[in-house]
């Protein structure tokens, strides 16, 4: 399927945000506002959300990896993911390491690295609805309050929030961190948060900076987008070493 993308900035620079479940390409705005002046920025809404929700069946990981180097098209950009938009910039940066300058990574979690507490995940798996289950885990009350074509509309989400999830989970994890060449900037809200999987990645990664946006939230490219900036433009520095 043929992906719609943004374009927009000025410069030489290329950097590509790709967001996570139930997001959107357009959530990066507030950053692309701060950055205009500086780089070339692309977005595009992920098969199964978005523009792109609903017309074909929810795919796992490999395919959305696919899609970004097709993005991508040959060109060496910093790739900026948000959550689990972060896993699928991973693995682009396995596949096609000469494409990738550096990784720009926010509160990314990887389902199997050793001591993930995947207990929430399992839930939803074993729901009798998983569909409902994964929206309230990550919506809560909101997905209640919604009127009901709003819902359905988010449960086309869900299904495909539930497979690229499960694709996280196979017998053989997608990609090899260790192969990842590509210096990593790691963003969190707070020292409490994925301290496992940032424990992994300062173990398996050549280069990595991990940088805490103090109480910004999940979403900090929506709550903190000036200090989200920072992050990339940290990205920014390390691609041009």
């Amino acid at each position: 399927m043929d992906l719609e993308v943004t374009e927009l900035g000025s410069g030489d620079a290329l950097v590509v945000f790709v967001h996570g479940v139930l997001g959107r390409g357009r959530s990066f705005d507030r950053i692309a506002d701060v950055l205009a002046p500086e780089c070339r920025m692309l977005w595009y809404d992920r098969r199964g959300y978005g523009a792109s929700a609903g017309v074909a069946a929810p795919v796992g990981i490999d395919v959305h990896v696919a899609d970004l180097l097709t993005v991508l098209d040959g060109r060496r950009a910093v790739l900026v993911g948000h959550s689990f938009g972060g896993v699928i910039a991973m693995g682009v940066a396995v596949r096609a390491p000469e494409s990738v300058g550096a990784l720009v990574l926010y509160e990314t979690s990887l389902a199997w690295v050793p001591g993930w507490d995947d207990s929430i995940m399992q839930g939803v798996f074993a729901s009798d609805d998983p569909e409902t289950a994964a929206l309230r885990v990550m919506l809560g009350a909101r997905y209640d309050a919604m009127g009901k074509e709003e819902q359905a509309r988010r449960r086309v989400e869900a299904s495909a929030f539930i497979a690229e999830e499960q694709s996280a989970r196979r017998a053989t994890p997608p990609f090899v961190v260790a192969d990842i060449q590509a210096p990593v900037v790691y963003g969190r809200s707070d020292p409490a948060v994925m301290p496992v999987v940032v424990d992994y990645l300062c173990r398996e990664v050549p280069e990595i900076d991990v940088v805490t946006l103090a109480g910004a939230g999940h979403h900090a490219h929506r709550t903190a987008p000036e200090a989200f900036a920072g992050l990339v433009r940290r990205g920014l520095d390390r691609a041009s070493r």
